[in-house]
């Protein structure tokens, strides 16, 4: 199992315990009593067909006796005797016995598989067996599977569930993967169960064509796409180089069509700049692979005696590996992050002997979700850093992934974060020290650097 928090997706495609899966069965019919009232019995020699009025021999004083076969009777002649040799009389106790025991085989057999088709397999399987039978267009199992699977995880209540078919799998790799085939769109899933672009790859497709993180996608190519899976969106939008993708967005009351052509994409989730002397700001897209490194790698080549800007503004979060890394490199040591699981508590912790020690200020807004949130609250609890912005978005659950016996995977919540002082961020987000506007929020968060640059030389 792998954990995660409900990261971004990338959208494009890469360059680089179990549920039953069941074969439509067939009909079985009872033995007693179908077409042309015979089944068929297999034995090693091969195929004997046995009467479900079975063959009987008829004594009746009065009238011939008849041998009833399936298809055919043998009379016998008028005026012949029924007397018969104490032999026949032996022959035909033992045709009677193996008739007798030829019906209770069809019977027992009959009982059995329609026993055995009524007891294997849950109620689903059953369901679907008999959709299949009976309905009036061929399906495929595999999507009447996939449609049930989807419904079980949507009973849940869990909206952060999905589910991901084995052919889909490809777009949990490009959850965290660096170079992909796309648009340059990290994609999440709102509590509503809307899709809504989390964020943008800078100098991507979807950099330049108008929309904007927040977004939520309405349709694509013509296809309405509200209330869709993730996956389904996913495996929509990505596709090869030079694919058109036409985006209807909604922004408000406000509807956005985007035209964009897809291309093969670097991500980056870190970007750097000096802003300011010994300031620098350091803009996290999300939390994929290799975040903790380019975070090194950025400050190795820029001066920050003075401070540190993160900037978590439409950060919809990531692994949690990669947020607690990030953490480490400015805490010394203590408590990141915490979940409970079945009674098992995982706690995730700083231990840097040697941690960046310049002031830190953390931008949030209603934007920053899940890994970003976690990152804000540990600089928060520990008295690390000043969080200025907007209150994020209270996304603090710990997804599963479960393998299944096809090799598809299930997306499950079971846990939720707690911050460095017990404090839950599901639902209730991480509320800044100090309140500022978006777009004033770039001033205040120097002006805070400054003060808190002062205090620091004091000491």
């Amino acid at each position: 199992m792998s954990k995660k928090s409900s990261g971004p997706t990338n959208v494009g495609k890469q360059s680089s315990n179990s549920a039953r899966t069941s074969k439509a069965k067939p009909k079985t019919t009872n033995s007693v009593g179908r077409k042309n009232g015979t089944t068929k019995s297999k034995t090693k020699q091969g195929t004997r067909k046995i009467s479900s009025s079975s063959s009987s021999l008829e004594n009746v004083q009065e009238k011939p006796a008849v041998i009833r076969g399936n298809s055919s009777s043998l009379e016998m002649p008028s005026g012949t005797s029924l007397v018969k040799p104490e032999s026949n009389f032996f022959i035909s106790d033992q045709l009677r016995r193996v008739s007798i025991l030829a019906i209770c085989s069809t019977l027992l057999f009959g009982i059995g598989v329609q026993v055995g088709k009524n007891s294997n397999g849950t109620l689903v399987d059953n369901a679907i067996d008999t959709v299949l039978e009976t309905g009036a267009q061929e399906l495929d199992r595999r999507v009447l599977e996939r449609a049930a699977i989807s419904g079980v995880l949507k009973a849940t209540g869990d909206e952060w569930a999905n589910y991901f078919p084995k052919s889909a799998l490809e777009v949990l790799q490009e959850q965290n993967s660096n170079t992909f085939t796309g648009i340059g769109v990290w994609l999440t899933k709102t509590r509503s169960g809307q899709i809504k672009i989390s964020s943008i790859q800078d100098d991507s497709p979807a950099a330049k064509s108008g929309i904007l993180p927040g977004d939520q996608i309405v349709e694509i190519n013509g296809t309405d796409v509200r209330g869709a899976s993730l996956t389904s969106v996913i495996s929509i939008i990505r596709g090869s180089t030079g694919k058109r993708i036409e985006l209807l967005v909604t922004r408000g009351d406000k509807k956005v069509l985007a035209s964009l052509s897809a291309k093969k994409i670097v991500a980056r989730t870190v970007e750097a700049s000096q802003v300011a002397r010994g300031v620098v700001l350091l803009e996290i897209s999300n939390f994929a692979q290799g975040t903790t490194q380019e975070v090194k790698s950025a400050l190795q080549n820029l001066n920050y005696k003075a401070g540190v800007i993160i900037d978590l503004r439409n950060n919809p979060g990531g692994l949690i590996e990669e947020a607690v890394g990030v953490s480490e490199l400015f805490i010394n040591r203590g408590v990141i992050v915490s979940y409970q699981v079945n009674d098992k508590e995982r706690v995730f912790t700083a231990n840097n002997s040697n941690p960046i020690k310049s002031p830190v200020v953390v931008i949030v807004n209603r934007n920053t979700a899940s890994s970003a949130e976690i990152v804000a609250g540990a600089f928060q609890d520990r008295n690390r850093g000043v969080v200025v912005g907007e209150r994020s978005y209270g996304k603090g659950s710990v997804q599963e992934f479960v393998t299944l016996s096809d090799g598809s995977r299930i997306e499950l919540t079971v846990a939720l974060f707690r911050t460095p002082s017990g404090r839950a961020i599901e639902e209730f987000g991480i509320t800044p020290d100090l309140e500022v506007t978006d777009s004033q929020v770039g001033v205040k968060a120097l002006q805070v650097l400054g003060g808190l640059a002062a205090l620091v030389s004091q000491k």
